[in-house]
C-alpha cells in the first residue's frame, strides 16, 4: 500500500533518479592520501524524500536532510573538526497546461557549521528547473540552481536526463550534481556508474568559514534484501577535492587551500521505490 501511494504521488523525479528513497543513511570515509598531507574525511548523513500531492498534476515536495562531516588535516588548524549541515528543500512540481513540460521549484533553507543555527550559519537558495517529457521513457531537464554561500553568491545552470534506455539500463541525473548509468542485473542486484560534483561551505566562527569542493566518480552496487530494502556498496576516486579555508579580518579575506584528492567508499542503507 505504501509503495503504491509513494508511486502515484511521485511520478515525476525531482532529481531525475528512477527512484524515491523515503528514508536513506549513508556512510562516506575519504581515506589519506600522501601526496596532499594526511587528511581524513568521514561523513554520516541521513535524508528523506516526502512528495505530497496538491491534486492530480502538482506536488509538494520537501527533502530534509542531516550530514556531519569529521575532518582531519595534519599540520593545519583542521587537525580535528567536526561540520554539520541541516537542510531543508520544499517546493512544487507542477505540469505546465496540458503540454510535455513541467516546472519544478525549490527553496533550500541550511544551517551549515560547527554549530547549527547560529545566526551567521544559515544559508538560502532554490533550484529552478523544467522537464520536458519527450517520451514516457525519456526526460529533458534545463534549468538554475543559486545559492548564498558564506563566500557570496553562487549560480550555476543544470541540465539532467532521465532516459530508460531498455528493460536494462538507464542513464539519469542532474548536473552538475549528479550523473548515473545504471545496469540492472536481476529483480536484486545493480550495479553502475555515477559521477557527483558536491561543493558547500560551513562556517567556522564569525571571521572563518570553510568550503569543501569534490568531485567523485564511482562504481556501485546495490542489492535489494528486500523489494524496498536496498543496501548499496560504492567506490571510487575523488578528483580535484580539496578544503579551502577562508579567514576574513579587517575587510580583507585570506584563503589557503588543502588538495586532498584520494580514494573513497560509501555505504548506504535506503528504504527505496523503484518507478
Amino acid at each position: 500500500m505504501l509503495q503504491c501511494f509513494v508511486i502515484i504521488l511521485f511520478t515525476i523525479s525531482l532529481y531525475s533518479q528512477s527512484y524515491v528513497e523515503a528514508l536513506q543513511f549513508k556512510y562516506t570515509n575519504a581515506f589519506q592520501n600522501q601526496l596532499y598531507n594526511n587528511s581524513v574525511i568521514s561523513t554520516f548523513e541521513i535524508n528523506s524524500e516526502l512528495p505530497i500531492a496538491i491534486n492530480k498534476d502538482s506536488y509538494l515536495f520537501l527533502s530534509p536532510s542531516y550530514s556531519n562531516h569529521q575532518i582531519k588535516l595534519d599540520n593545519t588548524e583542521l587537525q580535528l573538526a567536526t561540520i554539520h549541515s541541516l537542510r531543508l528543500p520544499i517546493g512544487v512540481i507542477t505540469a505546465i497546461g496540458n503540454s510535455k513540460w513541467s516546472l519544478t521549484a525549490l527553496g533550500i533553507l541550511s544551517s551549515n557549521g560547527m554549530e547549527l543555527f547560529k545566526e551567521n550559519s544559515f544559508q538560502f537558495g532554490t533550484i529552478l528547473f523544467t522537464t520536458f517529457s519527450k517520451n514516457p521513457n525519456k526526460k529533458i531537464r534545463l534549468g538554475v540552481y543559486v545559492n548564498k554561500e558564506f563566500f557570496g553568491w553562487f549560480v550555476i545552470p543544470v541540465a539532467g536526463v532521465n532516459w530508460q534506455i531498455n528493460n536494462s539500463n538507464a542513464i539519469f541525473g542532474l548536473l552538475p550534481g549528479r550523473l548515473t548509468f545504471e545496469h540492472k542485473w536481476n529483480s536484486k542486484l545493480y550495479s553502475g556508474l555515477t559521477f557527483r560534483a558536491p561543493m558547500n561551505s560551513y562556517r567556522i566562527n564569525d571571521q572563518r568559514y570553510i568550503t569543501l569542493y569534490d568531485n567523485q566518480l564511482s562504481l556501485f552496487l546495490d542489492y535489494y534484501l528486500t523489494k524496498p530494502i536496498c543496501i548499496t556498496f560504492e567506490s571510487g576516486w575523488g578528483l580535484f577535492r580539496k578544503i579551502r579555508t577562508s579567514t576574513i579580518e579587517n575587510n580583507i579575506k585570506t584563503n589557503e587551500t588543502n588538495k586532498i584528492d584520494g580514494t573513497f567508499i560509501r555505504l548506504c542503507a535506503a528504504y527505496r521505490l523503484k518507478i
